[in-house]
Order: structure tokens, then sequence, then C-alpha cells
């Protein structure tokens, strides 16, 4: 967010100067168009972003049935609600949301997203929500550098981005607990380094 990082959850916005991401590595695979479309239409919480689609169309992709509550949410804020699950069992949410039993293929959009592209078909939505148990952080965080599916640091756990640091197995192998805990260490010495030199310049 320029100066600083804002962080939603559970239907609370936290924000700070720098952030340490020691997210742990995860096997979760972006569909075509949903990292371009990442904070233009395509979000990871639906109880966080709800209001922001009042009157409109939403598609929510959940992969286990404890999204569907979200779905639900979703539907009292939204004029349309598809709900695709990405599992088998039976799926029980509202009567207005429509359940789509097809597999997504695609984000599609210009500006920011206006398509959810499927295996069946192609629906006009302003928001596209993947509800997964774990994503990436090049997810997370638009802009992050990734190398060999790990977050690129250097020696001092700084990232691509000023004030964004990582450590852990979020930045590579060997996944160890004890690299893991000194690389936290440097990660965080690194942070209030960074803090300290920003209120230095400021001043």
């Amino acid at each position: 967010m320029g100066e600083y990082f804002a962080l939603q959850g559970n239907g609370t916005n936290y924000e700070a100067q720098t952030v340490i991401l020691a997210t742990g590595v995860s096997t979760a695979k972006a569909y075509p168009g949903e990292e371009q479309f990442l904070g233009r239409g395509v979000s990871y919480c639906a109880t966080c972003d709800a209001p922001l689609y009042r009157g409109k169309t939403a598609a929510i992709i959940g992969f286990s049935p404890k999204e569907e509550a979200e779905a639900d949410f979703m539907a009292e804020m939204a004029d349309k609600v598809y709900y695709i699950p990405m599992y088998e069992a039976d799926v029980n949410v509202a009567d207005s949301v429509e359940v789509l039993r097809e597999k997504p293929v695609s984000v599609e959009g210009s500006l920011k997203v206006q398509e959810l592209v499927t295996d069946r078909n192609r629906y006009d939505v302003d928001g596209v929500f993947f509800l997964r148990e774990s994503v990436s952080p090049a997810q997370l965080v638009p802009g992050l550098k990734i190398e060999d599916n790990h977050i690129a640091v250097d020696r001092q756990m700084r990232t691509n981005l000023a004030g964004c640091f990582a450590c852990g197995d979020a930045v590579g192998a060997p996944y160890q607990y004890i690299k893991s805990a000194g690389e936290g260490n440097v990660a965080a010495l690194s942070a209030v380094a960074y803090l300290a030199e920003k209120k230095r310049l400021s001043k």
C-alpha cells in the first residue's frame, strides 16, 4: 500500500510499516489470471471483502465445506453469488446461492475481473474468491519476487519489496526448524533496523 502494508483477516484490517513472511511452503497452484487480478477482483477472504460487492456478482471457489459459511455471508451483500465446491460432499448454502459443479479454468478481464471461465461456461462476475486451506506468499503479496517456487531474499532476509522480509521454509530448503529459527531472528533484527532507519530519515 505504498508506504505501509495492510492485512485483512477475520473482518479486521491491520496496518504495519514492515512485515515478516514466515508462511512455510504451499503447494497451491494459481489459476490463470488469479495472480494478475489480485486486488482487482480476486481475493482470498469473502467475509473481509463482501461489503465491496454490494449489488454486484461474485463467484466463490471453496476447497472445503467450511467455506460455505462465507458464501452465505456474501449472499447477504452481493446481488448474485456463484459457489463452486472443489469437493464431493453435499453443499448446504442459502437458496439464493447458485451452486456450480464445474471446474474453474481461468479468471479473465481487462483492468479488473470480468469473467470466470469454467470447463462448461463463462460467467460475468465482478469478483472471484479462492478460499483454499493455504495460498502461496506470491499470491498474498503482489509484486513479491519468487525464485524456484520460494521467496527470494538476501542474507538479511530482505525481499524485493522495501519493508518486507521473509524467513523459514518459505525462502527455500533445507526445511529444518533450526534454520527457520535462525532466519527468523535475522529477519526480526533486519525489520527493527529498517524501522529505525525510516524514523531517522523522517526527522
